[in-house]
């Protein structure tokens, strides 16, 4: 019985012990037999117990609400009500649950857990409110309730309304607060952003001589959040002090110190930190994506020469690529990385990429391509051999790839998308127009292709009115993009409103880009509002990479 109820279960014991006295074997009920009408009242609760605790074993559940039903006439003790709500709380009987609740509750007023399990029975469907008033009527004979106030205070918590729950925690006397509603309280204080006060609440918590070590861990984060790192250092300290085997406190610990630009000490903390394979390879990617290159790599050398497992040479290899400066090296290491390996997908993208940076983009292309006849169907595959074609002006070739993806995802947008923007680069823009019209109008909220309409409809001087809507929309969705920022900036521009497009292309360039139309549109705009010393600006800064040099050196010029 999943009770503690040690009374209850003596009796199943001793029953047991009855039925194995020799030469009553024969005279054992069976399983489905009523029992004796002998038998106490006692003596039949325990055994309609055992035929629920029987069918529940083997998932009968049909047998096991038998069971049950007569149980519940017997005046059982409370233990046996816990058990009976929680069955049909687990089989999705919520109903039926709440009504034993109520049966329970009237035999047994002061039991908590019946009171917390009719709670849960409101919650389970998403009644907060009457989930809270449980609790409540239980406040009213117990005032002074810490676990009640808990239970309202975790209810709000759990429904993500914070500033309810904090209010629910503190009401709890501050004399009676038990060191689980501080814990609580303070991890409520930190989504409402007030820190302070939460740090007061988990310092109570971790002073206590039985602290509880998720104070330790909250506290540490808070730290982190109030980016006083050397605190958090000491809050991490004395979580691994008492907890050893917590790995994520000591890669939290070892991150701490590479912020704190403490790398020999990061280092010794790998060192004498846990020794699982899994610990190590997890703190050399720390290292890596903190910068510190080098250490990384004294990690995971030791595992390189036993080649086990693949995945460090990923990381060695984002070693030799970053920090060696070695793409060579680094394609060799790839190599290392089977085809049946979880890392093989990441390592395929990353050769291709190094190929294309050692003028390759030919060898990438038939590496991925080779790996597509592997895998038809992987859309990552499918989406980089699109890439890498259209990176060697092959659009043609990239339209045979991106027509095969969509024929195994005819629905999908974004595939449709770039169909719509290969058409663009092969100079067909009425085609292009019409897909992205199309993508349009399966997903209104699709902001690249609103901003593709949008522009290409101010370029064409059509429609300026529907291209202000669809790039501000744009720009709505997908807020921060220098490039859409640039569409909203030219269709002011076009539409003679230099204020606005002044501001949009203003923001575009301060978010830092080095697209050269961008900084041509900066040029024009500038120029045009009469400003020669921003326009020169801005065209040098577009001449550096313009696939028309002689046009921005004219306008230069004409300055």
């Amino acid at each position: 019985m999943r009770t503690h109820n040690k009374r209850l279960r003596s009796v199943i014991m001793s029953c047991w012990a009855l039925l194995l006295v020799p030469g009553c074997a024969t005279n054992m009920p069976e399983p489905q037999t009523a029992p004796s009408r002998v038998l106490n009242n006692e003596a039949a609760t325990t055994y309609h117990y055992l035929l629920f605790e029987e069918a529940t074993r083997v998932n009968d559940y049909s047998r096991a609400e038998d069971a049950l039903s007569k149980l519940l006439t017997l005046e059982p003790p409370a233990e046996v009500y816990v058990e009976a709500i929680n069955f049909y709380l687990r089989t999705n009987k919520t109903l039926t649950a709440r009504r034993v609740a109520v049966k329970g509750l009237k035999r047994f007023p002061d039991n908590f857990q019946l009171v917390l399990l009719k709670a849960e029975s409101y919650r389970l469907e998403h009644d907060l409110d009457d989930a809270v008033e449980v609790l409540r009527t239980y406040l009213e004979s117990h005032p002074q309730s810490d676990d009640a106030l808990r239970a309202i205070g975790l209810l709000y918590y759990d429904s993500g309304k914070f500033p309810e729950a904090v209010d629910a925690f503190r009401e709890s006397p501050d004399a009676h607060r038990s060191p689980v509603t501080r814990l609580f309280l303070a991890k409520a204080l930190i989504q409402l952003k007030k820190y302070d006060d939460a740090e007061k609440e988990l310092i109570l918590v971790t002073e206590q001589k039985s602290s509880l070590l998720e104070a330790w861990s909250e506290l540490a984060r808070l730290y982190e959040l109030k980016q006083d790192y050397l605190l958090a250092e000491k809050a991490y300290e004395q979580l691994i002090t008492v907890d050893t085997s917590n790995e994520v406190s000591w890669l939290r610990l070892i991150n701490l110190n590479l912020k704190l630009n403490h790398p020999a000490k990061a280092l010794k903390l790998v060192q004498i930190g846990p020794t699982s394979k899994d610990f190590t390879i997890e703190a050399a990617t720390i290292f890596i994506s903190e910068g510190f290159y080098k250490e990384a790599k004294i990690l995971l050398d030791p595992f390189a020469e036993e080649k086990e497992p693949a995945k460090v040479f990923f990381h060695l290899a984002l070693i030799a690529f970053e920090y060696e400066k070695n793409p060579k090296k680094a394609l060799t290491l790839l190599n290392n990385i089977p085809e049946s390996h979880p890392s093989w997908i990441k390592s395929l993208e990353f050769r291709s990429r190094i190929l294309y940076e050692l003028g390759k983009t030919d060898e990438a292309i038939v590496l991925v391509q080779a790996a597509r006849k592997r895998d038809p169907q992987s859309r990552f595959i499918l989406e980089l051999e699109t890439e890498l074609l259209m990176t060697a002006n092959r659009q043609k070739d990239a339209l045979d790839t991106i027509n095969s993806a969509l024929k195994i995802w005819p629905k999908d947008q974004e595939l449709l998308f770039t169909k719509g923007s290969i058409y663009h680069a092969m100079g067909d823009k009425k085609r292009a127009l019409a897909i992205m019209e199309e993508v349009i109008s399966r997903d209104p909220e699709h902001f690249k292709a609103l901003n593709f309409v949008g522009y290409t409809l101010a370029e064409m001087g059509k429609d300026l009115d529907r291209a202000l809507v669809l790039v501000r929309t744009a720009a709505n969705l997908a807020p921060g993009q220098p490039y859409i920022l640039d569409s909203l900036a030219w269709v002011y521009f076009l539409r003679d409103d230099t204020k606005n497009a002044w501001t949009y292309i203003t923001q575009a360039v301060t978010l830092g880009t080095n697209d050269p139309t961008i900084w041509e549109h900066y040029g024009d705009i500038a120029k045009k509002r009469g400003n020669r010393a921003e326009a020169r600006k801005g065209y040098k800064r577009a001449l550096k990479n313009h696939a028309s040099p002689e046009l921005i050196r004219k306008k230069l010029k004409d300055l």
